[in-house]
């Protein structure tokens, strides 16, 4: 009920939107006056006469039948016969040819012999028929068009191989293909190279390109927990041009059902978004549970600049994420959903929104409801007088001033059961505690005003002076006071400059190597500020309450660059070093700061060349080596002395990837079914396409290893080790494997793992997947054919803990 409540709040947004709002002028229909014809643009009238042409051409009146021999071809509309001979019967308007005959009935093309065509209702009979459609072959004993996109096929062969002698192909007695629709088969027999592996009373292959409403095909299985499963039992729905819709819904033999929903839209330059809802009945030996889940995105353009997003993203329960394959969800601990508007002001925006934030662990929550805020960039101060055309070359052009103004109202709920007002406004005590609250609510409007100065002196030394005022307005502190106020601000002033220098070398592989030197420093003073200290912070809501500062900053940053080869390649941050430390100059004891270091190591990528194999043909080609490193660590600078730094709070990362490319030949090269290249018009977009892919498909590998520590004191002995592995590999032509894992070399636990095979069969493809985190494992099989995906797959999967 309180999320219900919440996810109620989150919509109540001041805001409309229309999500389908679309006209389409299609639908409409009304009555016009007559008009005269313009000729010049009248869409040209389908041909509806009988035209036929031969070599030879004789008449028969008395049966009122044209006989045609050689070269023959009859055209009626976008139907077209060409054979040895024809004989045109024009008391029934029925066609006969005899010997080999070419149909082409729009964009079907059929190949075959003793064709019988009725002209006027467009149905005929062809024996010992072949046809292409759709990157598929069929053929039959005798083919019957029955209706204008309809065949009968008896004794049907399909298949989706491109081989003059096909890997597989389907059999069946009798056969019906709705033209760029579905095939429909009874006792169907599925062949691998002449072998019957499998029967189907009952088919059908969608062979229907696009978009277009359907049920999905399901996914069987079975694990110990669930027992039998069926998943995805899914029904698609395509809304007009920038919508799909998706239902499902998964049955268990022993834990219940699932039912989903899943939205996806885009309307380019306007909206875009998608919607996943769940609803899971979850049977246990203990108890039944129903749980629900509703995540949710959408942004929409509201002209002008304007924009709205929502991002929505509310459980129940975590157990209905048990068992997701997304590692995001079944890792999760917390969620949150935000609303946002954004409006145009001034010369910048003014933002509005709410967030929600849930810890699905230990069952708090937070909602800022609603946030503001304004900002307006650094300006010149000379434009709020008076606006030249350009820049006035004077010291006072470079005084800027900015300005931002934030309202926050924020809700922290530790209580267990929270209802409507708990999200409004509510200061619950804990009855156990008096002086914490169980749920607390705050608001405020905090402006900040900054005024600034930037000057260089002798052409190459950096300055730049400011003032910051901050002033904060609360609607209590924590003396009980209802509507106080409160400020803090401070000065500083910053200077830097740019030191570099270059050596060359005229032989060798270094060309030269650049040295950058930044040294910064920084000043900031401020008064004591330690009675806001009534005052609380929340959210963007906060005031300082230190004692009086006058901190001074003190860096140095350091890149080396190179160049290097024939061809003077660069890396521009090869090395990078930078240190830093600061100091509370009011502070009598110990005034200074730890002293902080940092560094990386970036040589980026080299080509590594090709590696050939000893005593034989095979080569690596392209291979390629990349890593990167970094480290950081701190110093006190009262403990530390110059045989012993005493490093602290260590941190090291580094990442090495090689990857290469494996180009494999082709040994058996099999000939293609040629047998409609002579009657079709080549596509040369799809032989471009098709070189293209071949060109790309140098069948890249990839190695990455990736390992970071963290140690309090010394790398030998860290506080957390991680290493990374993940590799994709194609072993032969056919077959590719992937495989990763991410392990914790403190406790030497694997956290995860995944490993991924695919075994390309030419027109179809296996896919085996198996994944492992913590104690939960799931592996996933499937079977599909690379021309229908979806329509022609068979796959399971099972999963469980261990």
């Amino acid at each position: 009920m309180k999320k219900f409540i919440l996810f109620l709040l989150i919509l109540s947004f001041p805001l409309s939107i229309n999500l389908f709002a679309q006209n389409n002028g299609n639908n409409l229909s009304l009555q016009q006056p007559e008009v005269s014809p313009d000729t010049l643009i009248q869409a040209p009238v389908k041909e509806d006469s009988l035209f036929y042409a031969a070599d030879s051409v004789s008449y028969y009146q008395i049966l009122e039948q044209i006989n045609l021999y050689g070269n023959t071809e009859i055209r009626y509309q976008n139907f077209v016969i060409n054979s040895d001979s024809i004989i045109l019967n024009l008391k029934t308007n029925r066609a006969y040819s005899n010997g080999n005959t070419v149909m082409k009935d729009g964009e079907q093309i059929l190949l075959g012999s003793n064709v019988v065509y009725d002209i006027e209702t467009q149905t005929g009979i062809m024996e010992d028929g072949v046809s292409s459609m759709d990157k598929s072959f069929y053929s039959g004993k005798q083919v019957r068009k029955i209706d204008v996109d309809t065949y009968d096929v008896d004794d049907c062969n399909f298949t989706t191989c491109e081989y003059a002698e096909p890997d597989f192909w389907f059999s069946a007695k009798q056969v019906r293909i709705y033209n760029k629709d579905k095939i429909v088969g009874k006792n169907v027999v599925a062949y691998v190279n002449h072998l019957p592996i499998f029967y189907f009373p009952f088919i059908i292959i969608p062979i229907h390109r696009g978009r277009h409403p359907g049920f999905l095909i399901p996914v069987p299985g079975y694990n110990v927990v669930d027992g039998k499963f069926l998943k995805d039992i899914a029904w698609y729905y395509p809304y007009k041009d920038y919508a799909d819709i998706i239902v499902s819904f998964d049955l268990y033999e022993k834990t219940g059902w699932k039912a989903a929903l899943n939205l996806n839209y885009l309307q380019r330059y306007y909206l875009n978004g998608y919607l996943d809802a769940a609803f899971q009945k979850k049977i246990t030996d203990m108890q039944t549970y129903n749980d629900w889940s509703v995540r949710a995105n959408h942004h929409q353009e509201l002209g002008n600049k304007a924009t709205f997003d929502l991002n929505i993203d509310f459980v129940s329960n975590k157990r209905i994420w048990e068992g997701s394959s997304d590692i995001n969800e079944s890792l999760a601990q917390t969620i949150t959903s935000s609303v946002s508007y954004r409006q145009p002001l001034l010369t910048s925006y003014l933002n509005i929104g709410s967030t929600y934030t849930e810890d699905l662990i230990n069952d708090r929550a937070s909602i800022s409801l609603p946030t503001a805020t304004f900002s307006l960039p650094s300006r010149p101060v000379y434009e709020i007088f008076y606006h030249p055309e350009r820049s006035p070359d004077a010291w006072w052009s470079n005084i800027s001033y900015n300005y931002n103004v934030r309202f926050d109202h924020i809700g922290l709920m530790n209580a267990p059961h929270r209802d409507f007002l708990d999200y409004i406004w509510a200061n619950e005590p804990d009855p156990e505690n008096p002086d914490y609250l169980l749920t607390q609510h705050n608001a405020g409007i905090k402006h900040q005003l900054g005024l600034s100065y930037s000057w260089k002196a002798l052409g190459w030394l950096n300055f730049q002076h400011g003032l910051t005022y901050n002033e904060a307005w609360f609607d209590r502190d924590k003396n009980g006071n209802k509507w106080v106020r409160g400020n803090d601000y401070y000065a500083y002033t910053n200077t830097n400059f740019n030191v570099y220098g270059v050596r060359t070398f005229q032989d060798g592989w270094l060309k030269s190597i650049r040295h950058l030197l930044t040294p910064s420093a920084s000043f900031s003073l401020s008064p004591d500020f330690s009675k806001n200290s009534k005052f609380y912070s929340f959210g963007g809501i906060y005031l300082s309450n230190s004692n009086k500062s006058a901190n001074l900053n003190l860096s140095l940053d350091q890149r080396w660059q190179i160049k290097y080869g024939n061809d003077n390649k660069k890396i521009n941050d090869l090395i990078g070093l930078r240190s830093g430390i600061s100091a509370n100059l009011v502070k009598k004891d110990h005034p200074f700061g730890n002293i902080s270091h940092s560094a990386y190591f970036r040589p980026g990528s080299f080509n590594l060349g090709t590696l050939h194999m000893p005593g034989t043909k095979y080569k690596l080609d392209k291979i390629s080596l990349a890593y990167s490193a970094q480290y950081s660590l701190y110093h006190n600078p009262y403990q530390m002395h110059l045989l012993d730094w005493k490093p602290t709070n260590q941190y090291f990362s580094q990442a090495l990837t090689l990857t290469g490319s494996a180009p494999y030949e082709k040994y058996f090269i099999r000939e293609k079914n040629k047998i409609f290249d002579p009657y079709q018009t080549t596509d040369t977009l799809q032989v471009f396409a098709e070189d293209i892919t071949a060109l790309g498909g140098q069948d890249n590998w990839r190695i990455s290893l990736s390992h970071d520590l963290s140690a309090s004191k010394s790398l030998a002995d860290p506080v957390s080790q991680n290493i990374r592995l993940d590799s994709t590999f194609k072993i032969t032509q056919n077959w590719s494997v992937s495989y990763g894992n991410y392990i914790n070399l403190k406790t030497g636990k694997m956290l995860y793992q995944t490993l991924h095979i695919i075994r390309d069969l030419h027109c179809w493809k296996i896919d085996l997947s198996y994944s492992r985190r913590n104690e939960y494992w799931e592996y996933k099989i499937a079977l599909f054919n690379v021309v229908f995906p979806d329509a022609l797959r068979f796959q399971t999967h099972d999963s469980r803990r261990s």
